[in-house]
């Protein structure tokens, strides 16, 4: 896949979106990353990390994924996949274009 180059208004874009998700959630959320699939190559993905500390013996991680059109407007979708196979193969075409470590910091 050749280099993307996403414009910092779409990263402005889905960040905000980024940060209402921080906000709604019950879960703390962090390692925003925005993404693009050669599996997906027509949207972007924005994914983060939820972390579940209700159970300090057992803390749970969980990666969440959304979609946005390469204008950065929301696509209310989300990735499934009908097997093992399929999600491992989507994981590993990943390609992050954005890193950003809290949704909150993109604007400070």
């Amino acid at each position: 896949m050749e280099k993307t180059i996403i414009k910092q208004s779409v990263i402005h874009k889905i960040m905000d979106r980024g940060i209402l998700i921080n906000k709604q959630s019950k879960l703390p959320c962090r390692n925003f990353q925005i993404m693009i699939s050669t599996l997906r190559s027509h949207i972007l993905i924005l994914r983060w990390t939820t972390i579940d500390l209700s159970d300090q013996d057992n803390p749970k991680q969980c990666f969440r994924y959304e979609c946005f059109t390469k204008e950065g407007t929301p696509q209310l979708c989300s990735i499934y996949y009908t097997n093992q196979e399929e999600a491992n193969a989507f994981f590993w075409s990943l390609q992050p274009l954005y890193n950003q470590s809290y949704a909150i910091d993109h604007k400070l």
